[in-house]
């Protein structure tokens, strides 16, 4: 800086320091408003500024927007949660936001950035690190403009201002993170090698192309033409051209590295090498400013091939280019030359984009022709077809340019055009025709639309409209108009074409002039009715204008008759003497009277025919006439024709004699009491009596004939039932006969019933009689002979052995080796049977166990592997060791830095104030040089220090024990321990971020679950009923954060399917059913009902409609339930894999508490948790799970809600196996597809259940927490840091009772809670620490030598194995308390010799105990007597049956020898892998340590140095180690000296203090003198001073005697010698 006379000043430390931090603030404001402007040219609209982009940035919307604009398919807008931010704006950050970033690091996934660049979630959504997240936007923007997706981000460096304030502001927050700023200049470089399809080749072939710049031109072609370095478009013509190009671009960016790079920042080669990217844009440039020219110079020729050719080169990347459309492009390009020429004033070339625009547009006019030509041709093609569909679609061509054309008027379209084409000359429609029959065919169909719409003033409005054509409309019938043509739409259930349409209209007009006519007749026809004059009624009736049908003159008296008596009815129901009749009354009455005229007619003549038939005597004539309906004659029997003849004649033939029967006319009496005159000769009939009217005397009428057939028929009815009779009475008599038999029958049977004793007595006293007698003679016969059958029976029986017996040996020599086998089948089966036997029983025998001993003895294999396994784990505990040692190495080195650093801060203080020092306060100076003065947790001081690694060490014992959060979460209520989940268990495993977290976190829930079930489930069912809080933790867990995308993809395309389809009928209800048939019915015949709409289910289901629709909808509710359920099912590997151990866990937890519980209630329960908690709210509602992808706005439909909601509920019954209540067919076919699906459901969930355990499946075990070279971090708020230590000390009497517990440990180390301002520095509860967490307890611990219980017991094993080996006994108290014989101990040493030999082979590791070796070497008598004191020893373990118990251990040692191999096998495997992981980690730790001796000596140098010796002579005299001398009592008034022991203050001057620099940096060598006199010399350690300073150590004793200042001292040594 320059101050008033020219000189310069140069600047200090401190102000060097605050530069380049206010330059680093200023360069990251600058990052921020370069990512502020491409994300909003990306997303097109306006960001917050610099200062609060971060702050905005936090939701996650702006980037899952910004994944959206470049990857739409993996991020929806749907998925976006919160788009207009509303609830952020409202409530302020939700945990759902960090779904937004999630979304926008799956997008960046999908396009390919490498993973290097991505954020953690938490470094966003918790602001841990926003600079890595503006590093990753930076990167994005590069990637996807090499990509071509997003435009280039802009260098604002220099170009934009801030204030003083903006800068300071962002300083403060810099601070904040506390992380080192990215390198935004080293993205590109990075991103070249992160994306090289092979790195070094790719990167080998860049530089060398950047290096044959300044070669020749064939070497600089050699290298752009390597195939690794993949570049694109090169032509050997223009090399040249790409030289200069390249070799300008390079000297620009040299200039540019120059300029922005400061002397500390790393140089990379990229900065001033071109990249890949940076020369393929290069040899772009020159390539596309050669196809221009090229281009210019064809339209300057006009030659189309010349230009075509020129346009399809690949560096123009032209789109769109046909070869039919050259003449139009020569055309186009040549006038937009033209044009720009004239608007420019000069001749250039037309740029690529110019170009492309010109193409675009020739295509469209050419296209635009083309579709216009296609469509009027496809209109007319499909006009000859059937097809509506079609012709509506080519009539919807934007291209024929037509009125609006609706959808819903297909078929009115295709049927009058093709009408229309069919008249014209050349059999196609024209534009202009066709324009106006669409215009006119629309107004006709938005009429239709109208009348089924029910809209009345849309309907007047369109048929009134000029483009209807519409003729004689009348604007006060408009009502009659829309009904009349609704009712004929209706009818014709299609649209009304346009003639139907004037028809119609024109039909309403006629029907309106025609009823003023029909008024007028009407009153003609009441007057005449009134004076009773039938022939003024008659001349009324006949007027065409009245509308009668039929009205015959002969039945004028009838309708005068019928129309009086219609006038009085209404007039007395209407009590209205003058009322009068309706059109309606008077055309019911003349259509009655035609009836009745009509029946009576058809009387007389039946009965003239019948009368007839009586008289010629005919039978069947007669019987055909009696058998007519006109007649309504009862009880007419076909088989009494030949009665009916007889009877009638004999009642017509005396009429006949005394009659007079010349008359032709009869009289017949009708049922209303009237009569009807018939004239038998012209069968014509009269209502009025005619002129001289005599009834015919000999005619039969209708009650005459009646009682005639009525008598007949009675009488033929009696006789045919006593013949009918026949047949019964004979079998009467049968049964009769049948019965009397029976009785005799079973009285016969009784009586030998009776007597059954004596009937079998005498049958075997008969039978005994002829036996006694063949046998006495036998025996008589072999008495007389006895001799020789003695003889005989046994050679016969020595012939038969000795035959079997050789056939026996025969057969066995023949089969020796099937024998052998059979043997050792034999042999193989009984010990099976043993082994069996071993395995299965709990207390197996001891001559089982006996038998499978030598099972124990170690073979030569084992051996090794033992040692082997010995030695690896000896190296992995030394190696776990050897880490710890550099890792608390590293950690002292860490703090020694951190001093020295700090140290320089402080410093600059004391500079600052250091003139303003006087004697007053030099007290102050010791202050000001105290650590104390840092705030917050993380403070550079050995208090703030050690409780940190106390909060660290207590994090990590609540994340490795499980069981200490389990117990909280069940002491606290349900409602604060979710709180408790949000707040603390998420942020301390990080949501499961990683392969551990996620571990850990599931051994969180399953021993959250198993104390729950353990302490609060009295029965299983009180998991489904309690609802425990681990449950509802792990099931919002895996369903919002790990079993989303699971659910997704089980049950999105099924669901999916089911929406896209027809919704089906799957009403199950009878009632439901029957109602919706009645109303269907009702609104199809436009009838009422006959049947009742309240009925039960009962009733309902007697009608087999209802039956028929509960059928179909059965069915289709079983297939779409069958549907879902196999989606569940073939996804099961989908699941989460923490959701199924959970499930597993608590099947084994319920089954360990209740054995007596059934495995179908436990799996009750398991379903509960995996489909009804888990998957049944996604099937429910899957838009609310984002299962389904439903556009914006959109929602589910009721019918499809209930779709849903009807298969979840057939699932969930299923699942419980829970059956509807009812006795209905259609309810037992459901309970059996339920009862099915159970059984599916159960097989379903024995899959869930079957999962490795966790420690396979992610792959941990012991060494696993040492392996890790990056120590777990989570980062938690004060304010849950505060909580949780509460919490922790308000419950620490149950979560560990024991005093010796490490959790107790860990508060005690802790304290009580500490406020707001000792760990964050200030009062603010929302700021976060980051913890490092680490384990306090070793857990490798130096076994004990001192005997215990389970060496007791393993001495007592091998002394019993012993003992039973060689003394045989059928149990083990028996030979315990038995003698032993010589030959046991024979054998028995035999065994010990065997042993020792044995023993003698392993290696020294593999060697017994001495003790044990000891016990195996005693007699066997004293073994008997050891096991049995030891036996006592440990009958507090073993209870009292310890003989058995011992047996029972031993048999299981046995039994788990296989395993015990098995897992030395993959122990051995694990162990090397452990041992490799430790021997990385060991390296990494030496490179780290080595890098840190390097860093702290480097900075002693950059202490000792003094910059401005550069010349020899300052050379020469640093090699002289300069010496700073001081008096004690100088030192004193300087405050470094406090006191000399038994020196009094007036003898200071006489002590002299030489402080020399030592032979190693950062030492000094204090001599003391006492009046010239050397008295001692002491080694001051720099270190050691920062030491004690963190330690808190204010005054240090030097010489035993002198009490010294520590931090004077510092300021002194830093002062004199490190110029500071």
């Amino acid at each position: 800086m320059a101050d008033s006379t020219g000189r310069y000043e140069r600047l200090t430390a401190e102000q060097m320091d605050e530069q380049r931090i206010q330059s680093v603030a200023y360069q990251y404001l600058c990052r921020l408003e370069e990512a502020k402007r491409w994300m909003e040219a990306c997303l097109g609209e306006e960001l917050p500024a610099p200062c609060d982009l971060e702050e905005s940035l936090r939701n996650g919307v702006l980037l899952a927007k910004l994944g959206h604009r470049f990857a739409p398919n993996a991020v929806s807008l749907k998925k976006i949660y919160d788009p207009e931010q509303r609830r952020y704006q409202a409530a302020g950050l939700q945990f759902r936001h960090t779904d937004n970033i999630n979304h926008w690091r799956v997008a960046m996934t999908t396009v390919g950035l490498p993973a290097i660049f991505h954020p953690e979630t938490t470094d966003v959504y918790d602001k841990k690190n926003m600079p890595r997240a503006v590093y990753c936007i930076h990167a994005l923007s590069l990637y996807l403009y090499r990509l071509g997706l997003a435009p280039q981000i802009q260098d604002l460096y220099g170009k934009v201002k801030f204030t003083e304030e903006e800068i300071s502001n962002m300083k403060m927050e810099l601070d904040k993170y506390g992380i080192q700023m990215p390198a935004f200049n080293k993205i590109g470089g990075i991103l070249t090698n992160e994306l090289s399809v092979d790195e070094a080749a790719g990167h080998a072939a860049v530089i060398a192309v950047n290096e044959a710049l300044d070669s020749q031109v064939e070497v600089l072609e050699a290298a752009l033409r390597n195939p690794n370095a993949q570049l694109r478009g090169l032509q050997a013509a223009l090399t040249g051209l790409y030289r200069e190009l390249l070799l300008q671009g390079r000297a620009s960016k040299r200039e540019r590295a120059a300029n922005g790079r400061g002397g500390s920042e790393e140089k990379d080669i990229y900065e001033e090498f071109l990249t890949h990217r940076e020369i393929q844009e290069s040899l772009d440039l020159v390539n596309v400013r050669w196809a221009v020219e090229q281009v210019d110079e064809a339209l300057d020729a006009a030659d189309e091939l010349s230009l075509l050719s020129a346009l399809k080169m690949p560096c123009l990347a032209l789109r769109g280019l046909r070869a039919e459309n050259g003449p139009w492009y020569l055309e186009q390009l040549s006038a937009d030359r033209q044009q720009k020429a004239l608007a420019e004033g000069c001749v250039d070339p037309l740029e690529p984009e110019e170009l492309q625009e010109g193409i675009s547009f020739s295509n469209k006019e050419v296209q635009r022709n083309q579709s216009m030509h296609a469509a009027l041709q496809s209109v007319n093609t499909c006009l000859g077809l059937n097809d509506p569909r079609r012709t509506l679609n080519a009539l919807m061509t934007s291209d024929l340019q037509l009125p609006e054309v609706f959808p819903s008027a297909a078929a009115l379209y295709h049927r009058e055009l093709q009408l229309l084409q069919r008249r014209t000359a050349q059999g196609a429609l024209q534009q202009e025709e066709l324009f106006v029959a669409v215009e006119m065919l629309s107004a006709v169909a938005l009429i239709n639309q109208a009348l089924e719409a029910g809209h009345m003033q849309e309907f007047s409005f369109s048929l009134v409209s000029p483009s209807a054509g519409l003729s004689e409309v009348e604007p006060t019938l408009l009502h009659r108009y829309f009904e009349s043509l609704q009712v004929k739409q209706q009818q014709s259930r299609e649209l009304l074409t346009w003639n139907q349409l004037q028809e119609g209209i024109n039909a309403i007009n006629e029907s309106v002039q025609g009823e003023h006519q029909q008024l007028q007749c009407v009153g003609l026809i009441n007057s005449a009715v009134l004076r009773g004059d039938a022939q003024k009624l008659l001349s009324a009736l006949l007027l065409p204008s009245c509308g009668l049908e039929e009205v015959l003159p002969a039945n004028t008296c009838r309708y005068l008759s019928l129309l009086t008596r219609a006038q009085q009815h209404r007039a007395q129901v209407s009590r209205e003497p003058g009322a009068e009749l309706w059109l309606a009354d008077i055309q019911e009455a003349v259509k009655t009277a035609n009836q009745e005229s009509r029946r009576a007619l058809k009387l007389g003549l039946s009965l003239a025919a019948v009368n007839q038939a009586v008289k010629e005597d005919k039978v069947k004539q007669t019987m055909r006439v009696l058998m007519l309906p006109e007649l309504h004659l009862q009880d007419v029997l076909t088989c009494c024709a030949a009665q009916y003849q007889r009877e009638l004649h004999c009642r017509v033939e005396p009429r006949s004699l005394s009659g007079d029967g010349r008359s032709p006319w009869v009289r017949v009496r009708l049922e209303d009491g009237s009569w009807y005159y018939l004239h038998l000769t012209r069968l014509e009939g009269a209502w009025e009596q005619p002129a001289g009217f005599r009834q015919n005397q000999v005619f039969l009428d209708r009650g005459q004939i009646q009682e005639v057939v009525s008598s007949v028929s009675a009488s033929s009815r009696r006789g045919a039932l006593w013949r009918g009779s026949e047949e019964l009475i004979t079998r009467l008599q049968a049964l009769s006969r049948g019965f009397l038999l029976r009785q005799q029958m079973q009285a016969r049977h009784r009586y030998l019933g009776n007597n059954t004793a004596s009937v079998v007595i005498i049958q075997a006293h008969w039978r005994r009689v002829l036996q006694q007698r063949v046998y006495r003679q036998r025996l008589q016969v072999l008495y007389l002979n006895w001799r020789a059958v003695v003889k005989i029976q046994a050679m016969f029986r020595m012939w038969s052995a000795r035959r079997k017996y050789r056939a026996r040996l025969s057969f066995f020599r023949r089969q020796v080796g099937a024998v052998v086998k059979i043997q050792a089948f034999f042999r193989a089966s009984q010990a099976r049977g043993e082994y069996r036997m071993l395995v299965h029983s709990t207390t197996p025998p001891l001559s089982v166990v006996r038998k499978f001993l030598h099972l124990l003895d170690l073979g030569d294999g084992d051996i090794r592997e033992e040692a082997e396994l010995l030695r690896l784990r000896e190296e992995v505990v030394r190696s776990i060791r050897s880490n710890r040692q550099l890792e608390a190495d590293l950690h002292l080195m860490d703090l020694k830095i951190g001093l020295l650093v700090r140290n320089r801060a402080t410093l600059q203080e004391v500079v600052s104030h250091c003139k303003k020092l006087t004697r007053k306060n030099k007290e102050q100076l010791s202050d000001m040089m105290d650590v104390e003065r840092s705030k917050g947790l993380k403070a550079l001081s050995r208090e703030r220090r050690e409780r940190l690694e106390a909060y660290q060490h207590l994090f990590y014992l609540l994340q490795t024990q499980p069981l200490y959060l389990a117990q909280l979460i069940f002491l606290m209520p349900q409602s604060r321990s979710t709180c408790f989940m949000e707040m603390l268990v998420f942020s301390l495993f990080n949501y499961g971020s990683d392969c551990r977290a996620a571990f850990l976190l599931l051994q969180l829930f399953t021993e959250a679950l198993r104390y729950e079930i353990r302490l609060k489930v009295e029965q299983p069912q009180d998991v489904v009923t309690g609802n425990p809080t681990v449950i509802k933790m792990l099931v919002n867990f895996y369903r919002s954060a790990r079993g989303q995308s699971a659910l997704k993809e089980t049950l999105g395309p099924a669901l999916h399917d089911l929406l896209q389809e027809p919704a089906p009928s799957i009403r199950t209800d009878p009632v439901d059913v029957y109602k919706t048939w009645i109303n269907q019915t009702e609104s199809n015949t436009g009838t009422r009902s006959s049947l009742p709409y309240e009925v039960s289910a009962a009733d309902a289901l007697l009608h087999p409609e209802v039956q028929r629709r509960i059928d179909i909808a059965i069915i289709n509710l079983k297939n779409l339930t069958e549907r879902v359920f196999k989606a569940i099912t073939s996804n099961l590997h989908k699941l989460p894999y923490g959701l199924r151990y959970t499930a597993k866990v608590l099947r084994d937890s319920l089954q360990e508490k209740f054995p007596e519980a059934s495995e179908d209630e436990l799996y009750k329960i398991v379903g509960n948790l995996v489909y009804y908690r888990y998957m049944n709210p996604a099937i429910v509602a899957p838009d609310g799970f984002e299962v389904l992808q439903r556009s914006a706005g959109s929602s589910l439909q009721p019918e499809q809600r209930h779709l849903l909601g009807c298969i979840a509920r057939m699932l969930q019954q299923a699942a419980a196996n829970k059956l509807f209540p009812g006795e209905g067919d259609h309810l037992q076919t459901l309970n059996r597809f339920i009862s099915q699906t159970h059984l599916k459901f159960r097989k379903f969930l024995h899959g869930v259940c079957d999962v490795p355990e966790p420690e396979d499946r992610f792959n941990m075990d012991e060494f696993s927490e040492l392996l890790i070279v990056n120590k777990p971090v989570v980062y938690i708020s004060v304010s849950e840091l505060r909580n949780t230590h509460q919490l922790l000390l308000e419950h620490q009497e149950v979560l560990c009772p024991d005093p010796s517990d490490p959790l107790r440990q860990l508060l005690k180390d802790l304290g009580s809670v500490p406020g707001l301002q000792e760990l964050s520095g200030d009062a603010s509860a929302d700021s976060e620490v980051s913890l490092t967490l680490t384990n306090k307890f070793d857990i490798f611990n130096e076994s004990n030598d001192q005997p215990d219980t389970r060496g007791l017991l393993l001495s007592t094993k091998q002394l019993i194995i012993d003992v039973i080996r060689t003394q045989p006994g059928d149990s083990l108290r028996e030979i315990l308390r038995g003698g032993v014989s010589q030959d046991q101990e024979l054998s028995h040493d035999w065994l010990l010799q065997r042993r020792a030999q044995q023993d003698a082979l392993r290696p020294r590791q593999l060697q017994r105990n001495e003790s044990l070796a000891a016990n195996g070497r005693l007699r066997l008598h004293e073994k008997k007597k050891k096991i049995l004191r030891n036996l006592r020893r440990l009958q507090g373990v073993l209870g009292e049956e310890g003989e058995d118990h011992m047996l029972q251990i031993i048999a299981k040692d046995i039994r788990q020898q296989r395993l015990h191999r098995q897992r030395r096998g993959g122990e051995l495997q694990k162990l090397h892998q452990t041992l490799s992981s430790l021997q990385l980690k060991s390296r990494h730790h030496c490179e780290q340590v080595d890098y840190y001796r390097h860093y702290i000596t480097s900075c002693l140098d950059h202490l000792t140095t003094d910059s401005k010796s550069t010349n020899k002579k300052a050379a020469e005299k640093k090699k002289k180690l300069p010496a700073l001398s001081y008096s004690a009592a100088r030192l004193q008034e300087k405050g470094v000296l406090l006191e000399i022991q038994d020196l009094p203050p007036t003898q200071f001057r006489n002590v002299v203090f030489d402080i020399v620099p030592g032979p190693e940096r950062g030492s000094f060598t204090v001599k003391a003198r006492f009046l010239g006199v050397e008295m001692e010399e002491f080694l001051l350690q720099y270190q050691d001073l920062l030491q004690l300073q963190y330690e808190g150590v204010a005054v240090m004793k030097m010489f035993d005697k002198a009490k010294i200042n520590v931090n004077l001292l510092i300021f002194l040594l830093n002062k004199k010698f490190f110029k500071k």
